[in-house]
């Protein structure tokens, strides 16, 4: 973590860098409360209540602020927004393409809604037929700036190489921005940095002719450690507009639940499998039950494409698998605010006998 002295020297010595008011107030972050729940014979669970009608919270002080965040594969787009919002709703891997398509996080203090639009990564021609995506991976993009109030560029300064360079897909989407929607240069992964003030000399160089002459400001953050983030969120609460609500103050995703975890379970999967692997996984929620006591079971069925895939899937004595189950409901509980038992179950090649082309693990 940044030391209190380097970054209010970094702060200082960037003319870039937004002027932090001291005039205000901090709002102490609320409590995050229980997401409402469905049964699993419900064709619209969503972790949002769909009878909740969004003229019943009106009020002159309510504030809302929609925020699209973009940048290339593993810049930490959905790590960012987990940290923003406490609670890891964006799946997230060590993996590219983990985010397949838009998807909007919730967070609320106060008065004051912030909607996070998780965009996938930028990706190339060439990346939709290695990893297998829909053309919507391009489209997505532009659907995330219609009706958003502030877009955010996630720049990973991890690659001393790559870090004062802002991608040609990165800078194509920038030139077709509205001028009047302010954008924002964030800085991600600053604690692989070793020289602080270097941090500097990436903003001069990304902020000049080199790089994008309109960012209206700029942050530093390492979204895994959440150093920073909290600076970034009090910013975006101060930049809310008045407005009512999209969302009820239970939301946290306009994702489906099956769709949560089934996201969450192949993020597992990315971490634990190598290359292309992961992706050729059909990953789908056969069951979701919620109990009286609120909390949640679930079965998730992985279908791998031939039994060499389904072997390297389970692990030497099923232990790969029973790993991800574990760290998968680990997070769900998290998601859902509530205890989650998960099962996964393996699905084999077709040419196996009938009682050999499942297995259930955990």
């Amino acid at each position: 973590m940044l030391m209190v002295l380097e970054r209010n020297i970094l702060r200082l010595s960037s003319r870039f860098l937004r002027f932090y008011s001291t005039h205000l107030e901090t709002a102490d972050r609320v409590n995050l409360p229980k997401v409402p729940f469905y049964d699993d014979d419900d064709d619209d669970d969503k972790i949002i209540d769909q009878s909740w009608d969004a003229t019943s919270i009106r009020s002159e002080n309510t504030k809302s602020l929609r925020i699209a965040i973009l940048g290339l594969p593993n810049a930490g787009k959905s790590t960012l927004i987990n940290q923003l919002i406490g609670r890891p709703v964006c799946a997230a891997s060590s993996k590219v393409q983990t985010t397949r398509k838009n998807s909007n996080a919730i967070y609320i203090e106060d008065d004051t809604q912030l909607i996070f639009v998780d965009t996938p990564g930028l990706v190339t021609n060439r990346d939709l037929k290695k990893y297998k995506l829909d053309n919507t991976f391009k489209t997505d993009i532009d659907k995330a700036l219609k009706n958003t109030d502030i877009i955010g560029v996630l720049q990973d300064v991890s690659h001393p190489n790559k870090a004062t360079i802002i991608n040609h897909r990165v800078l194509a989407v920038l030139n077709r921005i509205e001028e009047e929607i302010p954008v924002l240069l964030i800085l991600n992964k600053i604690d692989k940095v070793r020289k602080k003030l270097d941090l500097l000399k990436i903003v001069d160089t990304l902020t000049s002719e080199k790089g994008w002459q309109n960012f209206a400001d700029i942050f530093m953050v390492s979204a895994l450690k959440a150093d920073g983030t909290d600076d970034l969120r009090k910013y975006l609460l101060e930049s809310a507009k008045n407005r009512d609500w999209e969302y009820n103050r239970d939301t946290v995703s306009d994702e489906p639940s099956e769709q949560i975890i089934e996201q969450t379970v192949r993020a597992k999967f990315m971490d634990f499998m190598e290359q292309e692997l992961p992706y050729m996984l059909k990953v789908q929620t056969e069951h979701l039950g919620v109990l009286p006591d609120g909390s949640m079971q679930t079965v998730v069925a992985i279908t791998c494409p031939n039994d060499r895939v389904s072997k390297l899937v389970m692990g030497k004595g099923g232990e790969r698998v029973k790993t991800v189950a574990i760290l998968a409901e680990q997070e769900l509980c998290q998601v859902f605010n509530t205890s989650v038992k998960l099962k996964i179950a393996v699905k084999f090649s077709k040419d196996k006998d009938e009682e050999d082309k499942k297995k259930i693990t955990k």
